[in-house]
């Protein structure tokens, strides 16, 4: 799943940390950020300010049940 072009970066990250699980930021170089750790939400929002690298990555989720409280924030 790919994020959204409109989305509230803050907002999206706030959502994340409601999730049960992992939910990892892949570039397509194939590098992973666990957006629920302080230092990689960092590190997601230098990603977010380059809307095309953040349009390349992906989002992907440890348990599938986590994507609904996100679902506002991706596109397929």
């Amino acid at each position: 799943m790919h994020i959204r072009p409109d989305i509230n970066v803050m907002d999206f990250l706030r959502q994340a940390q409601k999730c049960r699980s992992e939910v990892l930021f892949e570039t397509p170089e194939g590098d992973s950020i666990a957006l629920k750790s302080t230092l990689s939400q960092y590190i997601f929002c230098t990603i977010a300010e380059n809307a095309p690298l953040l349009q390349s990555g992906s989002i992907r989720f440890s348990r599938e049940e986590d994507s609904e409280i996100l679902k506002d924030y991706l596109c397929d």
